[in-house]
């Protein structure tokens, strides 16, 4: 099986708060995957993970946290 490159980004933005949560491939392993969350105002905060379902799943977490 062929290792690909991430073919799509996600990226969840939330206007109102100035917040941001991307997922990113890492440029030196393509096989990791990074996830940045920034906000207005604040360093932007980066997490670094295995696989690509660890990386959506904290994105997913970060974003639900957002609504607490």
């Amino acid at each position: 099986m062929a290792n690909r490159p991430l073919a799509f980004g996600v990226r969840l933005r939330d206007k109102a708060k100035g917040r941001t949560v991307r997922v990113l491939q890492d440029q030196r392993d393509p096989r990791r995957y990074r996830v940045e969350d920034s906000r207005k105002g604040r360093k932007t905060q980066q997490r670094e993970h295995g696989s690509l379902a660890g990386a959506l799943s904290d994105l997913a977490s970060s974003w639900r946290k957002r609504l607490h």
